[in-house]
């Protein structure tokens, strides 16, 4: 890293996908903007959209771990994925990039910006209390709302949203299944430097003693306003990451996309394609593989790589689409009728706070795709709802306050006694 040792340091974390680099990156250029020299970790696939932004990308997770983590099938289901993410990218993840902390850390200029996959940061805070620490959290499921529970599967019948066994889930959840995964490697990282070892990971530890940034406006998930006092609301952050011009797609298709990392998307564009040509309707495949198109299309279907859904969605009619909180903000805030196929991760909780505001539908079985798109388009409510949603958007951007943050933070943290 270039620079003198004068200037304030901001180490970013953001070892997922692309839905996950963005808003950090986003962030980190709002942060050099301000005075700040700016390191960021993160998956090999998305050191070159860190450099065009100015900041310095280091690549801690090699193209072949994070190829071998995504190509598994087993990524996209609700169980299974969990556990192969925080195994095989946040376990591995770890030691790195407390190294990295260590070697670019400034005393006394330096604050830690972490992704919730990100324990390394959480780690070297309680190591050394006088770095402060800045919490993302994209989405609102990363919080225990007792009050209005997050929705962590598609099964109906839920533990944690019945408020009688909402804490005897989540302790369950925590001693059977998540302290397991995680609790090794943190624990051993933490005797390492003398620290003591920990329980209940993500139950209240991981979260931020200085500040943790909500992701997401504070109508989206009302609950979490008053769970912790060093949590602060920016608004979703809209940054696709690209500035490239798109063209406005003919007919107002209906878009189809699995997400960007996902490479299992197949059938399912096998799918929306002959459901499009079975309803007359212009369709429009998005995915990074090519690999996953079909090799036949029927007319009026196309296909595009990635492409910034903040340009394209005003054009089209509707979204059918993972869950992805990037995808889902965007889509609010162009106003278009959404159906939602969660399959992993916070996913079928962003696809219930969607029909909860009625501005889409949940699909829990790909064949009711033709039913579910019938009824999103065919009933004017959907697009009255998702109207009045887009309204609510404006104001300062979100990696502008989250900047804003994150300096505020720093300055008190390490302002002199």
């Amino acid at each position: 890293m270039k620079s003198t040792d004068s200037r304030p340091l901001a180490i970013l974390s953001a070892p997922g996908s692309r839905g996950d680099v963005n808003p950090m990156i986003a962030v980190g250029r709002e942060l050099k903007a301000i005075g700040y020299d700016v390191a960021i970790s993160l998956a090999a696939p998305y050191t070159a959209i860190a450099q065009a932004a100015g900041l310095d990308p280091y690549a801690l997770i090699d193209q072949e771990q994070f190829d071998q983590v995504m190509a598994d099938p087993a990524v996209w289901k609700p169980v299974r994925g969990m556990a192969k993410v925080l195994r095989g990218v946040a376990a591995h993840f770890l030691l790195p990039h407390f190294d990295l902390i260590r070697s670019l850390h400034r005393p006394g200029r330096t604050v830690l910006v972490s992704h919730p996959l990100d324990f390394a940061s959480r780690v070297y805070r309680d190591l050394d209390p006088s770095t402060p620490l800045v919490d993302v959290h994209l989405s609102p499921v990363m919080l225990r709302t007792p009050s209005e529970p997050a929705r962590l599967t598609p099964w109906r019948l839920e533990p944690t949203a019945n408020r009688y066994t909402f804490s005897l889930a989540y302790w369950l959840g925590d001693a059977v299944v998540l302290d397991r995964l995680l609790g090794g490697s943190i624990n051993r990282l933490r005797r390492s430097h003398g620290l003591p070892a920990i329980r209940r990971i993500l139950d209240h530890w991981w979260l931020s003693p200085d500040r943790v940034l909500a992701m997401y406006p504070a109508w989206f998930a009302p609950a979490t306003q008053t769970l912790l006092p060093q949590l602060r609301h920016v608004g979703f952050p809209l940054d696709d990451g690209s500035d490239l011009p798109v063209a406005a797609p003919a007919n107002r298709p209906i878009v189809f996309t699995g997400g960007t990392a996902n490479q299992h998307s197949r059938e399912f564009f096998t799918r929306a394609a002959n459901v499009c040509h079975d309803l007359g309707r212009a369709g429009l495949l998005l995915s990074g593989h090519p690999e996953c198109f079909p090799k036949s299309l029927p007319a009026g279907v196309q296909t595009l790589g990635y492409v910034p859904l903040g340009k394209l969605l005003p054009e089209c009619s509707a979204i059918v689409h993972h869950g992805g909180v990037g995808t889902t903000s965007q889509s609010l805030r162009c106003g278009i009728p959404q159906v939602v196929r969660p399959m992993a991760f916070d996913q079928f909780d962003n696809a219930a706070r969607v029909e909860r505001l009625g501005c889409g539908i949940w699909l829990r079985k790909d064949r009711e795709l033709a039913n579910a798109l019938e009824r999103v388009l065919g009933d004017p409510n959907f697009a009255v709802s998702a109207g009045q949603v887009a309204q609510r958007f404006g104001g300062p951007a979100a990696a502008r306050l989250a900047a804003s943050e994150v300096d505020a933070v720093r300055t008190v943290r390490t302002a002199p006694v």
